[in-house]
């Protein structure tokens, strides 16, 4: 129920109004996203890497960037997303790095040296270009632990310590929210499952309690995401 939960922490995070980005194999931020829409009745409107418009009715695929996902809805082209981005039309985006520090730096480049990296990541696309400029930026990690979250990464591959945006962190222990009056990482969100004291010895930097709030999945969440993922595709992310 890791899944489900992480996924019912970011429907909760989205609010009306908002215009959203999922990404490339972003299986997560697509289920917590629809669950927001359709579930819970949140007026977003959900854009994608497949350059589909707020489509209405989708089924989870190995790749978020599934052309089929656009075959029933309008074109919403990656050149006209990035316009957005700049314009500071864009609301949410979402990103999994591998390691998030308590600078507001994203590494999803290198494990190790550049020059001679242990292991070496997929790399950033536009994360340097989108992560300052976007209104809400919701960060995802399946594994809280200091190697995801020491207090610096091994490579800044973009950042927003430098931005007036907010940010949280979505992992499978919790939520964490950046107190910019603070200066600090927050926890908000707790799971049946975690704890306060947890998330604090898993990671890297210090870590503060703000106002905290527990989620809780029901069985109409369950039956959603179930008929989102028929393949049950989610499960693979956390193994």
């Amino acid at each position: 129920m890791i899944v489900e939960h992480m996924a019912k922490a970011i429907a909760e995070i989205l609010e009306d109004g908002e215009k959203v980005y999922v990404g490339l194999n972003s299986i997560l931020p697509a289920l917590g996203s629809f669950l927001a829409r359709d579930v819970y009745h949140k007026n977003i409107r959900i854009y994608g890497v497949a350059e589909a418009d707020n489509p209405l009715d989708i089924t989870i695929s190995p790749s978020t960037g599934d052309p089929m996902l656009a075959q029933y809805t309008p074109v919403f082209t990656t050149v006209d997303l990035f316009d957005l981005v700049q314009k500071g039309k864009l609301d949410v985006m979402f990103l999994g790095p591998i390691q998030i520090d308590e600078e507001i730096n994203a590494n999803v480049s290198v494990i190790g040296s550049y020059e001679k990296p242990k292991v070496r990541l997929p790399g950033g696309a536009a994360t340097a270009f989108m992560m300052p400029l976007i209104r809400k930026l919701i960060l995802w990690n399946f594994r809280h632990n200091r190697q995801s979250f020491p207090k610096r990464v091994d490579f800044v591959t973009g950042t927003a310590k430098h931005s007036k945006n907010e940010v949280y962190v979505v992992t499978n222990l919790g939520v964490l929210h950046f107190n910019r009056e603070k200066n600090r990482w927050e926890v908000i969100v707790l799971y049946p499952w975690s704890n306060i004291n947890e998330i604090k010895s898993n990671t890297g930097f210090d870590v503060y309690e703000g106002d905290i709030k527990e989620v809780r999945v029901t069985e109409k969440d369950i039956e959603y995401i179930r008929k989102l993922d028929p393949y049950n595709l989610r499960e693979g992310l956390i193994k």
